[in-house]
């Protein structure tokens, strides 16, 4: 975990146990304590890729099944069009355009920013 998800495992190392620097820990520590946390941890749900816990994503699954339902029920539905956006692909990220981006300098930016607005 601590390979592919560096970030969120020190964070929850952190919180959970006050565990600030984990490369002086000895790695088998680390691995039990890692098993120890929470089902909500971040790395948890970093390795399930979803953003929110399983009682969340469940709830999620509920009320998308309502609204499919729902929206079957309606002439949209009967004809196969317009379905229902579903909280559980916005959770796994499914489908969805990223909001922002990240420049790794200002020249970067600087260059987004011309090549939008000249076109």
């Amino acid at each position: 975990m601590m390979s592919k998800y560096p970030d969120e495992l020190t964070c929850d190392m952190a919180e959970t146990y006050g565990v600030f620097d984990i490369k002086r820990v000895p790695a088998s520590l680390v691995a039990t304590l890692a098993v120890g946390l929470r089902d909500d941890s971040r790395v948890k749900r970093a390795k399930s890729e979803t953003m929110v816990d399983d009682q969340i994503f469940l709830l999620a699954t509920i009320a998308d099944n309502l609204r499919v339902l729902t929206w079957r029920m309606t002439e949209d539905g009967q004809e196969g069009i317009n379905p229902p956006k579903l909280f559980t692909d916005y959770y796994r990220g499914v489908n969805q355009e990223p909001e922002y981006q990240i420049f790794d300098s200002p020249e970067d930016f600087k260059a987004k920013w011309k090549e939008l607005t000249e076109n």
